[in-house]
């Protein structure tokens, strides 16, 4: 079967949420040519901690890349974001609006060197309001969306320790699926598309459940450790914890019979198929599990088909068998050996027991900044400009 020809992307995005939407797109077969500076590249290249020597985040989130450095301050960038503009499916910028229009990426510029054209930005803090020009760094957006943890030591007020940022992860997951949905409408018909997102906006998006609880009720979401005694977490006799989900009434009678509660089996009100438990159960059943170890109530539970999940660690969950067989990691190069990073968890097949089965094959390493900037620039048309110096004197 001929193979189809491969999304073409090309990213003068930098640091995480542009990066992270080209490397999914990798991850699902597209070509994708990054645009860096001759110097700094993406921004990703010097960042710490180190995996062999390498950028965990340029290990992360450039692996199958090519790589074309060239400077905004060279006379000849026009004709490069141009040339590739051109060969390109879609691009991806992350930028300010006026940031984009003072280097020439903005969508009525690239438009005239390619018609049909698909324009992603991926900006900040979105394209209007009094925060649309702020500058836009980590968990900056995470923090005008509401959505920074903090803690309090000696009176002064800190990130919590484990706290992630989303929405510059969630940024690109968003840029990445806007592409695809774009190229797809471009393709019926649609003629050239604008996709955009923001970080902030993602970020408060992660959390619609409050969101729409606020705009509606002005109140927030249930928190977890109040859904009830049957969706809760108990502890082990080893001191472990697992958390238990049987909301149902055939899950409610099993679990009963296994953790000796005869007394609560029929107790329930089912009329919604659910029944999240009362609180006079929660020393009952805290009881009943402290009296079985970690494993022992993992193989109970399982056996009985009782929803439920041990809280794992994640050196726990990614070593798991479980894990190994979803290939939740993927292998690349690095000097010396090779080196595991997170996989996409999509999956993209024409049969469904290769998908259940995934093989996946290593990724090229990350390329060498400008690795394949003369390679590129032939392939794209500008075979003139081969071999000329494009730092716009940046040393």
């Amino acid at each position: 079967m001929t193979q189809p020809e491969p999304l073409r992307i090309v990213d003068f995005s930098t640091h995480m949420s542009g990066p992270l939407a080209s490397h999914l797109l990798v991850e699902m077969g597209a070509d994708v040519i990054k645009v860096e500076h001759p110097v700094q590249g993406d921004g990703n290249r010097g960042n710490e901690p180190k995996i062999a020597g390498i950028s965990d985040l340029h290990l992360a989130l450039n692996p199958g890349t090519r790589s074309i450095a060239v400077s905004t301050r060279s006379p000849h960038w026009a004709d490069v974001v141009a040339g590739v503009t051109g060969w390109a499916d879609a691009v991806i910028v992350g930028a300010r609006p006026k940031d984009a229009v003072n280097r020439g990426l903005d969508f009525h510029t690239l438009l005239e060197a390619n018609p049909e054209l698909v324009y992603c930005v991926i900006s900040g803090y979105g394209l209007a309001g009094p925060w649309a020009e702020y500058k836009a760094h980590g968990q900056n957006m995470d923090a005008l969306a509401g959505r920074v943890d903090i803690e309090w030591n000696d009176g002064q007020p800190q990130t919590r320790v484990g706290w992630r940022s989303a929405g510059v992860l969630l940024a690109g997951v968003f840029g990445a699926m806007g592409v695809l949905a774009a190229v797809v409408k471009r393709d019926r018909g649609g003629g050239p598309q604008f996709v955009h997102t923001s970080i902030w906006n993602t970020a408060l998006w992660w959390n619609w459940r409050d969101v729409n609880t606020w705009a509606n009720n002005d109140e927030p979401w249930h928190e977890y450790r109040s859904l009830g005694s049957r969706y809760s977490m108990y502890a082990t006799s080893d001191a472990r914890a697992l958390l238990i989900c049987p909301l149902e009434k055939v899950a409610w009678e099993r679990f009963c019979d296994l953790a000796g509660l005869d007394g609560l089996r029929t107790r329930g009100e089912w009329t919604h198929s659910m029944d999240f438990g009362y609180d006079d159960e929660c020393p009952l059943i805290a009881d009943a599990f402290c009296r079985r170890t970690f494993d022992e109530w993992n193989r109970l539970l399982d056996e009985a088909e009782i929803p439920f999940a041990p809280i794992l660690t994640l050196d726990e969950a990614v070593s798991s068998e479980h894990a190994q067989l979803n290939r939740v990691l993927r292998g690349t190069e690095v000097p010396g050996g090779r080196a595991q990073m997170a996989a996409s968890p999509v999956q993209l097949s024409s049969d469904p027991d290769e998908a259940a089965q995934p093989e996946l094959a290593d990724l090229p390493p990350p390329p060498d900044l400008g690795a394949d900037t003369n390679e590129v620039l032939a392939e794209v048309g500008l075979d003139h400009l081969v071999g000329e110096d494009l730092s716009g004197g940046i040393t």
